[in-house]
């Protein structure tokens, strides 16, 4: 059962509708057999146009996956293990080599007929410029969607034509990796005031002039860190000059700060329980106040599989338990009185320290953690996650290899390891955590059933994106600021004194599997030393047959190391063969 792809549904222009013009949609006459002078003189058919564009996003969310069987990109990072051996991740690595590409020129050409034929069309001038400023948005997020993964790309604004012949005008080189982020910068500037600063409800997924702002503000963010910390190579088709990095982090912490400072947004904050109102956040299918930018899931036509393939094994209906967290990714959190997230497995001597119930390890730790994490005997869904690896009893230690052999004999019996695990191998965790960030804590979905939306953009990675381009610009003050709204909101104490790598932390816990992780290793350059030959350890609560306690051992993982050399800094130029003025990226 492979993860599918997302369909583009004509009756997604319920996404995009305008009041009624949409409900008799599905009844017009196809857009393949009108005219052109019908399809660009009709506000419905352009957006049913649009619908399209939108599809095209490369938007990272539930459906996008790097291997043929729910490969998700945190995976691919320290954030996650994969519990699965097979498809793309069975080879050496859990980081599977050019698999994360998205070379979107069919894309492009879309959006550049779209405004082409958009400029003809027989609708208003406010019509015409309110279309294109959202398609040059769209076109911009195409390009941010290469560039981070490329580095420089060919900038195409134009329909290119072909009739017959000399192909050689059609066999454009790429633009530096610099220019290719100003193109960026210049469409979102010239287009970002067009763009309405509210839509009403029927087209609130569409985007707006905060969405552009918030755009801007990620792209140059990594502009700025391509500037400051990678090197320039090829002239420049890799890598960005160092006196750029100013220029990138001003206009990333600009951007950032007319959304704060706009009043538009706030903090989620519908719960005065921080572990439930940091869950509530993404569960919360409204356009809530801290949702920027939001792609839209509505079954049946519209869906995912993310709760199927992430579901703790004995929750699961099929498959399950694909992401499994880390060790490092549990430690990440620190404890609320802002001590390091460091688990107490042991005393000063080095023993064992015995736990009444596992659960009571993870006690004080940030209310984020039980937002984010299914951890050993977890409540969920009206049960618990049993994770048991095995008992101790007078000192011999029992596992098994499977979930059904059993210990004791009459009502003591117990199976050796919990209903989730963890085992070696076969289905359920690796690590002894499981995913709960995003899956429904009351329905177990069948695959395809999911329709939880998906933030695009949200005013919590905005805060950090504003703390991170201020405190590179030598700005602490106003970056600790920013850190601290985001840490108050979780229920943890705020921090006094700010350093860089104080920052990445906080956006490392803040933004846990929502596919930020690998591109910050990528921009900062630091994927070769956080992740490159690491074994990653399982953590494995053990019972004590005579007073049911619990102690936790760590284990090492039979499984591959994580492999992130400096080739995975980006990804291959594809079609170089039929291109010969496209030049390759280094190692490839």
């Amino acid at each position: 059962m492979k993860l599918s792809t997302i369909k583009i549904y004509i009756a997604g222009i319920l996404f995009l509708s305008v009041g009624s013009c949409t409900k008799d949609f599905l009844n017009r006459t196809p857009l393949d057999i009108v005219s052109d002078d019908d399809v660009w003189s009709s506000a419905a058919s352009i957006e049913a146009n649009l619908v399209v564009l939108y599809n095209n996003m490369q938007a990272e969310d539930f459906n996008y996956t790097v291997s043929d069987e729910a490969g998700y990109l945190s995976q691919a990072t320290d954030e996650a293990l994969r519990t699965y051996l097979w498809g793309n991740f069975a080879i050496q690595s859990d980081i599977p080599t050019n698999v994360y590409g998205w070379w979107g020129y069919g894309s492009v050409r879309q959006v550049n007929m779209f405004m082409e034929k958009l400029s003809g069309g027989n609708l208003s001038e406010d019509q015409k410029k309110n279309y294109m400023a959202e398609a040059r948005f769209l076109r911009a997020f195409y390009y941010f969607s290469m560039v981070k993964r490329y580095g420089g790309v060919p900038i195409i604004d134009k329909v290119q034509e072909y009739s017959g012949g000399d192909i050689t005008p059609l066999q454009v080189s790429r633009n530096t990796e610099q220019q290719t982020y100003d193109f960026i910068l210049k469409e979102l500037n010239e287009v970002y005031t067009q763009l309405p600063a509210n839509r009403e409800d029927s087209g609130r997924f569409r985007a707006t002039r905060w969405a552009a702002l918030a755009l801007k503000c990620r792209a140059m963010l990594y502009a700025a860190s391509i500037a400051k910390y990678a090197n320039v190579q090829l002239n420049g088709l890799i890598g960005i000059p160092k006196d750029q990095a100013q220029r990138y982090y001003t206009e990333a912490l600009n951007a950032s700060k007319e959304i704060i400072d706009s009043g538009k947004f706030a903090l989620y904050s519908k719960s005065d329980d921080k572990a439930e109102n940091f869950q509530q956040l993404f569960l919360d299918k409204s356009m809530h106040s801290e949702a920027i930018f939001v792609k839209a899931f509505r079954a049946p036509d519209k869906t995912h599989s993310f709760d199927f393939y992430n579901a703790p094994h004995s929750f699961r209906v099929d498959y399950g338990s694909t992401t499994n967290p880390t060790i490092d990714m549990v430690e990440a959190f620190e404890y609320t009185d802002g001590t390091p997230g460091k688990l107490k497995l042991k005393d000063a001597a080095g023993n064992a320290i015995k736990y009444a119930s596992p659960v009571d390890l993870f006690k004080g730790k940030d209310p984020r953690f039980f937002a984010t994490i299914l951890y050993p005997m977890a409540p969920w869904q009206g049960s618990i996650v049993e994770v048991r690896r095995g008992i101790i009893d007078n000192g011999r230690k029992i596992e098994s290899g499977n979930l059904t052999d059993k210990y004791g004999s009459g009502t003591e019996a117990i199976t050796i390891v919990g209903k989730d695990g963890p085992l070696t191998t076969w289905d359920p965790t690796k690590t002894g955590f499981y995913l709960k960030k995003f899956l429904s804590p009351t329905n177990r979905i069948p695959q395809g059933r999911s329709d939880m939306n998906w933030m695009i953009f949200r005013l919590g990675e905005i805060y950090l994106n504003g703390a991170e381009a201020a405190y590179e610009l030598g700005n602490s003050g106003l970056a600790l600021q920013y850190i601290n709204k985001i840490r108050n909101r979780a229920g943890i104490v705020e921090k006094t004194t700010l350093d860089l790598e104080t920052i990445r932390h906080e956006r490392f816990v803040e933004l846990a599997f929502e596919n930020h992780r690998l591109w910050d290793l990528r921009r900062w350059r630091t994927g070769t030393t956080v992740i490159n030959n690491r074994q990653f350890k399982g953590l494995y609560p053990y019972m004590n047959w005579q007073d049911k306690t619990y102690i936790f051992e760590e284990a090492a993982l039979t499984r591959p190391n994580k492999t992130f050399t400096e080739k995975l800094y980006w990804e291959a130029i594809p079609g170089i063969s039929a291109n010969p003025n496209l030049i390759q990226n280094p190692l490839y």
